[in-house]
C-alpha cells in the first residue's frame, strides 16, 4: 500500500516525503507530478491516499492536477497542502485570493477542533506559512476547521475524507507536523477496510 504524492515543482515537496517515509504504517510513498497524473496509477502502486504538495502559482494553473482529483476524490482519501489546500477550495467553488500580505517562514498559532488529521494534537498548535494566497469567503463543500486570526488555515469536506490546510506541516518550526500527516495516513487506512 502507497500514499501518492502530488509534487507541484515545490521545493519542500521532499520535506513532505521525508516526513511520510518515516510512518508508522509501513506505508509506501510514490511520487509523481503533474504531467504524469494517470488514474491508472492507483491500482499500478495500490494508492490508498492522495497528497497535493505545496507549489507556486494559483490553483487555476495547475488544471490537470485539478482533474485528476476530480476523478477519484470520491473514492480516496486526500490532504492538500498549502496550494494543494487551495486546489480543493477552489476546485468546488470557492475563491481563493491574495491575501493581506504575502506570509513567507512566519510562525502562527492555528486553533483547530481537535479531530481527524488534528486528532491528539493540542489547540492552538504552532504552524508555519508561506503563501500570499488564501481561501476566502465560504464553501459548500467544505467546513473551515482551523484558523489563525479569522484566516482559514484548514478545510474538511463535509461528507468525504478530504482535508487542506494552508500552512506547512513538513516545516522544522512547525509542531506536531509529523502527528498531522500520520493522522492522514491512519484515516486512509480505515478508508480501505
Amino acid at each position: 500500500m502507497n500514499v501518492l504524492m502530488i509534487d507541484n515543482y515545490d521545493s519542500f515537496t521532499y520535506n513532505l516525503v521525508h516526513y511520510l517515509e518515516s510512518n508508522p504504517f509501513d506505508v509506501g510513498i510514490v511520487v509523481v507530478q503533474p504531467h504524469e497524473l494517470n488514474t491508472d496509477l492507483i491500482d499500478k502502486y495500490d494508492i490508498i491516499g492522495v497528497i497535493i504538495s505545496p507549489g507556486p502559482s494559483h490553483p487555476k494553473d495547475r488544471p490537470e492536477v485539478i482533474e485528476f482529483v476530480k476523478k477519484i476524490y470520491y473514492n480516496l482519501p486526500v490532504f492538500g497542502i498549502c496550494l494543494g489546500h487551495q486546489m480543493l477550495w477552489h476546485m468546488t467553488g470557492g475563491r481563493v485570493e491574495r491575501g493581506e500580505r504575502p506570509i513567507h517562514g512566519a510562525t502562527y498559532d492555528v486553533t483547530h477542533d481537535g479531530k481527524f488529521i488534528y486528532k491528539n494534537i493540542p489547540s492552538p498548535v504552532l504552524s508555519t506559512r508561506y503563501h500570499s494566497l488564501v481561501c476566502i469567503g465560504k464553501n459548500e463543500e467544505f467546513e473551515i476547521v482551523g484558523e489563525t486570526n479569522g484566516v482559514c488555515m484548514a478545510i474538511r469536506h463535509k461528507n468525504l475524507p478530504l482535508f487542506g490546510v494552508q500552512y506547512h506541516p513538513e516545516s522544522i518550526l512547525s509542531e506536531y507536523g509529523h502527528e498531522q500527516l500520520y493522522n492522514f495516513i491512519e484515516i486512509a487506512l480505515e478508508e480501505r477496510k
